[in-house]
C-alpha cells in the first residue's frame, strides 16, 4: 500500500503542476499564457516520469483479478426497472415523432439535441461514472423483452464487429453527411435502426443482438467497465473499485476495432475543427460531393492511422516478450482495454463543452419536443446562457481529461504487461506504448491548442 500511495502522491503533484491549459470551441491558441511546447513537454513529463515510477514501484499485477465488491450489494425493485424501460421506450418513440413528423428547426426540435448530446454523450459518460443505465433504458433491449425475443448471451462468433462497423458509420453521420441536425434525416435513421435491432434480434436473441450489433450497447458497456458500481455475481448492484472491470472485460473479436474507432473518430473530428484543417480542404476540395468524399477518406484514415500506431506498439511489445503464440494481433488484444480511458478522455476534452452549452436546448425543447409552438411545461421561452462557462475552466478541464486519461491507460498497460509477460522483460515491452500514449497525448493537446 505505501507503495501504490507513492506513486499516487508522485502523479498527483504532477498533475498539478501550474500547466497552461488548452481550449477546443472556446479560446484558442492566443489564449495560452505561455508557448505549446512548454505545455507538451509538461504532459509527456507526466507520463515519462510516472512510467518510471509504476517500474520500480508497482513489481507485481494488481488490477487483473476483476471486480472487488464491498458489501452486499442491493437488489433493484422490478418496479424501477420497468418504470425506466418504459420511460426510454417511450422518449425514445417520442424522439422518432419529433423527427419525423416535427418542425425543421434543428434548435427547436427535441431530436438533435437527444440523439447527438443524451444519448450519444451524457449516457456514456454517466456509464463511466456511475454504471450502464443504458442496459436498463434502452428501448430494443424493452421492445425485445416485450416480443419475447430469448437467446444466448455474449457476443457470438460475430465478436462486436457488427457494432464497430455501425460505430464508424453513426460517427459518419454525425461528422461527414452535412445532415446530422436534420430532425427528420434522425427521424429516418432511428426508425432504420430500430428496426435493424428488432430484426437481428428476432434471429439471435436480443441479448446477443446488443452485445454484438448495438453500437450503444457496447459503447456504455465499455465506458461502464471503469464505473465504481456494477452487477455482483448475484445480480445485485454493489459498489466496486474504479477501473478493475476493465482488465476482465471480454476480448471479443473486433474490440480492438471498436476502440481504435472510437479512438480515431474523435481525433479526426478535432482535426476537421482546426484552422489547418480549413485550408488543407480549401486547396484540395472544390465543389460538395468532393468534399463529402474528402471528408470520407479522412475520416477513414484517421481510424486507420490511429490503428496502425497501435499494432505497432503491440508489434514491438510481442518482440521484447519473445512468446510463443504472443504475436502483435494478440498482444493488441490483451491491451485494447487499456485504450478505453483514452477514448473517454478524448471524447469528454471534446465535447463536454457540447453537453454544457448545446446541452441547454433542451430545456425548452421539452416544453415543445415537435417544434409546433406548444409549451407544455413553461420552458419554452428559455434561451441557452453561454457566458458562464469561462475559458480558464475549459481549459483546466480539456487537460485533466487528456493527461488523465492516458496516465490512466499507462497504469493500466504496466499492470497488464506484468501479467502476460515474464517479470523482467515487463518494462521493456512497454517502451512503444509509452512512446504512443506520449504521442497521443502530444497530438490530442496541439490540436486542442489550435
Amino acid at each position: 500500500m505505501r507503495r501504490v500511495a507513492a506513486v499516487a502522491a508522485g502523479v498527483v503533484c504532477l498533475v498539478a503542476l501550474p500547466l497552461p491549459a488548452l481550449a477546443h470551441g472556446i479560446g484558442g491558441r492566443s489564449d495560452l499564457p505561455v508557448p505549446l511546447e512548454f505545455f507538451l513537454f509538461g504532459a509527456a513529463a507526466v507520463l515519462l516520469v510516472s512510467f518510471g515510477a509504476l517500474a520500480v514501484l508497482w513489481p507485481t499485477p494488481r488490477f487483473q483479478q476483476g471486480p472487488r465488491f464491498t458489501g452486499p450489494g442491493r437488489a433493484v425493485p422490478g418496479w424501477a426497472v420497468r418504470t425506466a424501460s418504459g420511460f426510454g421506450l417511450a422518449f425514445f418513440a417520442l424522439v422518432v415523432a419529433a423527427g419525423l413528423f416535427g418542425g425543421k428547426d434543428a434548435r427547436s426540435n427535441i431530436a438533435p439535441v437527444a440523439v447527438w448530446v443524451l444519448f450519444w454523450l451524457v449516457i456514456p459518460f454517466l456509464a463511466a461514472a456511475v454504471g450502464n443505465a443504458w442496459s436498463v433504458f434502452s428501448p430494443w433491449r424493452t421492445t425485445g423483452t416485450l416480443l419475447r425475443l430469448d437467446g444466448p448471451d455474449g457476443a457470438g462468433r460475430w465478436g462486436v464487429w457488427p457494432a464497430a462497423v455501425g460505430f464508424l458509420a453513426f460517427a459518419w453521420m454525425e461528422l461527414v453527411s452535412g445532415r446530422a441536425a436534420e430532425p427528420r434525416m434522425i427521424g429516418i435513421a432511428a426508425v432504420g435502426y430500430f428496426a435493424y435491432i428488432v430484426v437481428v434480434a428476432s434471429r439471435v436473441g436480443i441479448d446477443r443482438a446488443i452485445a454484438s450489433f448495438d453500437i450503444f450497447g457496447v459503447y456504455n458497456r465499455m465506458f461502464s467497465a471503469i464505473a465504481p458500481f456494477g452487477r455482483r455475481p448475484d445480480g445485485r448492484l454493489g459498489r466496486r473499485s474504479w477501473l478493475r472491470a476493465l482488465p476482465v472485460l471480454p476480448q471479443w473479436p473486433g474490440t480492438v476495432a471498436f476502440v481504435i474507432t472510437m479512438l480515431g473518430t474523435v481525433t479526426f473530428d478535432g482535426l476537421s475543427a482546426t484552422p489547418w484543417w480549413d485550408r488543407a480542404s480549401f486547396s484540395l476540395v472544390g465543389t460538395a460531393q468532393q468534399a463529402t468524399w474528402f471528408r470520407t477518406l479522412s475520416l477513414l484514415a484517421a481510424v486507420a492511422l490511429v490503428g496502425l500506431a497501435y499494432l505497432a506498439a503491440s508489434w514491438w511489445a510481442s518482440r521484447m516478450a519473445h512468446l510463443p503464440g504472443m504475436g502483435a494481433l494478440e498482444v493488441a488484444r490483451s491491451f485494447a482495454h487499456t485504450l478505453i480511458p483514452i477514448a473517454l478522455a478524448y471524447a469528454v476534452a471534446h465535447y463536454f463543452t457540447l453537453i454544457l452549452l448545446e446541452g441547454q436546448l433542451i430545456v425548452p425543447a421539452l416544453s415543445d419536443p415537435l417544434g409546433l409552438g406548444w409549451n407544455l411545461f413553461g420552458t419554452v421561452d428559455y434561451r441557452p446562457d453561454y457566458s458562464w462557462l469561462a475559458p480558464a475552466v475549459v481549459w483546466w478541464v480539456q487537460v485533466a481529461a487528456i493527461v488523465g486519461g492516458h496516465l490512466i491507460g499507462v497504469v493500466l498497460a504496466h499492470d497488464r504487461a506484468l501479467a502476460v509477460f515474464p517479470t523482467e522483460r515487463a518494462v521493456r515491452t512497454q517502451y512503444a506504448m509509452l512512446a504512443l500514449m506520449v504521442a497521443f497525448t502530444t497530438l490530442g493537446l496541439t490540436i486542442l491548442a489550435v
